[in-house]
Formats: C-alpha cells, sequence, structure tokens
C-alpha cells in the first residue's frame, strides 16, 4: 500500500472517529437555549431559576448541560435558539406551544397581585383593583395587566406612570418590557399602589424586599366582552425542539424524577404554585 493511500484512509479513519465522537458529545448534551436578561427565568450569572430547573433535568437524566447563552430577552430564544439551531430545549413553555414537542406541566402559577403588607390590601378577584385608595399601577407590558386595567376603568389614568417606568421609552418597533424586579421595588417604595404581575416573575423579589410585600394570587379569569376566556392561571412545561424529537421522552423521564428537586427550587424561589390542571392541553 503506498505511503499517500495509507494517509489518506488514515486521515478518513480519524475524520468518522471524530464524527463519531462529536455525534455521541451531542447526545450526552442536553442544549437548553437561555436568556442573559430575562430574570428571575434567566441570567447571565447562570442563577435564574429556570437555570437551575435546567440542571435538575440534565442531571436526573445523566447528561451534560450546555446552557447556550443568548444575548436577547426570552421572547427571542425561539427565533435565535430554536430556529438558528444552537440549542434544543426552551425552559418554561406554555404547554400549547405548536412551536414545539411540549413535555407533561412541571408546575402551575398565575398571575397576582403584589402590595405592601401595611396596606392590608383585601382582594383576589381581578375586579378588585377597582377600590378607593388604589389608583397607581405597575405591571409588565404584554400582559393581562392590561386588560384588567382597562376593564376596570384605571388603564388611562395609569399610562404616564406606568410609561415612566421605562424612561417614556418609545415602543413602536422595538421590544419595550419593564423589569420584574422594578414591578415590586415600585410597590414597595410606595411609588405604586399594587403591582400586577405572573407571579414567578416577582416571587424572588417579593421575597427579598425589606419592605414587607403580600402576594395574592388572582383566582378568576377574565371573560371579554365578546365571551371569550382571558385565563389569568398557566401550566408550564419543557419546550423541545421538533427537530430532536428523541429528547422528548428523556425529558419527561427526568421531570418525572426530579420532581420533588424542581418543587423545591420553587419554593425557595417565592414562587406560589397551583395544583396542575391535566384538562387544560386538551381544552384550549
Amino acid at each position: 500500500m503506498s505511503t499517500r493511500l495509507s494517509c489518506l484512509l488514515g486521515s478518513a479513519a480519524l475524520a468518522l472517529t471524530t464524527t463519531a465522537v462529536a455525534a455521541q458529545d451531542a447526545e450526552d448534551s442536553l442544549r437548553v437555549c437561555a436568556s442573559t436578561d430575562d430574570a428571575p427565568y434567566s441570567t447571565a450569572d447562570r442563577d435564574g431559576f429556570e437555570n437551575r430547573i435546567a440542571e435538575v433535568i440534565a442531571d436526573e437524566a445523566g447528561m451534560t448541560l450546555e446552557l447556550v447563552m443568548i444575548d436577547q430577552p426570552g421572547i427571542f430564544l425561539f427565533r435565535d435558539g430554536i430556529d438558528a439551531g444552537t440549542c434544543d430545549v426552551l425552559m418554561g413553555v406554555d404547554e400549547n406551544d405548536d412551536r414545539l414537542l411540549v413535555s407533561e406541566p412541571y408546575y402551575r402559577s398565575g398571575y397576582a397581585f403584589v402590595s405592601r403588607e401595611d396596606r392590608d390590601f383585601q382582594g383576589e378577584k381581578w375586579e378588585d383593583v377597582d377600590q378607593e385608595g388604589y389608583e397607581t399601577f405597575a405591571y409588565r407590558y404584554y400582559t393581562p395587566a392590561e386588560t384588567i386595567l382597562k376593564y376596570t376603568g384605571r388603564y388611562e389614568y395609569n399610562l404616564v406612570y406606568q410609561a415612566s417606568l421605562t424612561n417614556f421609552t418609545d415602543r413602536r418597533n422595538q421590544y419595550t418590557q419593564v423589569p420584574a424586579r422594578l414591578v415590586v421595588s415600585e410597590v414597595a417604595d410606595g411609588n405604586a399602589d399594587l403591582g400586577i404581575i405572573f407571579a414567578p416573575d416577582a416571587g424572588r423579589y417579593v421575597r427579598d424586599s425589606r419592605t414587607p410585600l403580600r402576594m395574592t394570587l388572582i383566582t378568576n379569569d377574565i371573560e371579554r366582552s365578546d365571551g371569550v376566556i382571558i385565563p389569568l392561571q398557566f401550566n408550564q412545561a419543557v419546550g423541545v425542539s421538533k427537530d430532536r424529537p428523541g429528547i422528548l421522552e428523556t425529558v419527561q423521564d427526568a421531570l418525572n424524577s426530579g420532581q420533588d428537586r424542581i418543587e423545591a427550587i420553587l419554593d425557595e424561589e417565592g414562587i406560589p404554585t397551583l395544583p396542575l390542571d391535566k384538562t387544560d392541553k386538551d381544552e384550549k
């Protein structure tokens, strides 16, 4: 055999070995899309509670966690992560997200009121924002909080204050959002009478506030004038790329075996949870 042929065969064998090793590494790694700018879910320091739950899933599955950090808010993770092929798994997705293969839900929570303990706010229905002494409301954009304020006649009066939370940034043609921590701190500092926010957004900030705060889950849904129901409680699941269907069963098994560890993280985070409603997916 010529030296040149031997070299070619050796190079081919090495390439095949390298490819096999890379393929095995891919099978052994759990590539989770994660944002550097989506606290408290995911942070550049990788200490978001969804970062920690991803660690549990990888550990339970016997895989190496690869957090693929994307320098965009969480809303862009599907586009810049799953669609781009740089990662395979999304944490905390809606169980009806048809862009993904979705696990069974691993926790359920909902929208909540955040108030100062010394105000002794009384109310657990969305209509209860409409009471004397509560005029200024902090919330995050693109959420049912805006609908609640519109339906209770508080939206227009609150517009200037709400815009001040993003320094009056023009929302046209760009994604503008109020940080969850700011919603909570505005209530703690007395600048807002009430916060209306998805409870997982606020849990750690309510927990860590020097001013004692109260978080009350809203118990009813919104029925619009056209009869459409806007839910205020949601099941949260893990989404898997449709290009990697084999991962879903592995993720589901890990969620099942690691459920106690996941619940401990949610409890530590200060997130109020509700009994899982397994019928939601079929009804929606």
